[in-house]
């Protein structure tokens, strides 16, 4: 915990630092003999407020390391060497952790997501190699460490040995099912964002199978093509949404998504 902690006040102060440079740019900008542009000073400003959300999210989330929590130290390392490419921070908000319900008014870290084509992980950060909680667009929930580097160091899809990695961390963890079947999810992304990319028969874990008991959609939002989200299930079960941000976890958080990007 000790590292840990000293590790958070290193990365806390410098953000602070370049929080400082950049108000005293601005400082020197404003009484200087030449007045910065209003573009200039649009660029400045912008940079000063992305440094504030920066620190007041990653110091609310730093707060609330454990013991239990994941360490990883590699972690940025990896994430760059694999060619992860960050998401903007802002765009996790209202991101829920995979847990039960019950746990969520206990939920901790400050969340940071990432996306490598089709595939996404985001991670809720208690220090910067440590976490409270994973989530991955391939299997869920990750409640080992050695599970999440199995995912970030992977090439798509995963060996057999993380694969087995991963099913073994997964044991003990609990996931809580969403609350309505395909047909009524689909119907609801069908009338905010139109007709889906494709569709097409799955296996019951969500991959393309002709014969497949299940179906799969995937949407793009009007607004932003990049933006996808994807539904499966199989008959009557609980319908599985996910996003690039991570799972949808029920019905009310699918029609906050789809009405925030529509």
């Amino acid at each position: 915990m000790n590292r840990l902690q000293a590790a958070s006040l290193t990365s806390l102060a410098g953000l602070a630092g370049n929080l400082r440079c950049q108000v005293a740019d601005l400082h020197d900008d404003t009484l200087g003999s030449q007045p910065t542009s209003a573009m200039g000073l649009r660029n400045v400003t912008g940079r000063m407020s992305g440094l504030a959300d920066t620190l007041s999210r990653a110091a609310g989330g730093y707060s609330g390391a454990r013991t239990t929590d994941m360490v990883y130290l590699a972690v940025d390392e990896d994430l760059r060497e694999y060619k992860w490419t960050p998401r903007p921070d802002r765009g996790l908000d209202g991101t829920l952790p995979p847990i039960p319900i019950t746990e969520l008014s206990d939920r901790r870290g400050y969340a940071r997501g990432w996306h490598r084509g089709p595939q996404w992980i985001t991670l809720w950060f208690t220090s910067p190699y440590s976490f409270a909680y994973a989530d991955c667009s391939d299997h869920g929930r990750l409640t080992e460490a050695d599970a999440v580097r199995a995912v970030i160091t992977s090439r798509h899809p995963l060996s057999a040995d993380e694969l087995a990695r991963w099913a073994a961390s997964q044991q003990g963890s609990h996931a809580v099912p969403f609350d309505a079947a395909y047909l009524r999810a689909t119907q609801h992304v069908f009338f905010r964002w139109g007709g889906a990319l494709d569709s097409h028969r799955c296996d019951e874990h969500g991959h393309p199978a002709p014969d497949g008991h299940g179906h799969r959609s995937v949407w793009a939002c009007p607004s932003d093509p990049d933006f996808r989200l994807c539904v499966w299930g199989i008959g009557d079960e609980p319908a599985h949404v996910t996003y690039w941000a991570g799972p949808v976890v029920d019905m009310a958080h699918l029609v906050q998504i789809t009405g925030h990007c529509g």
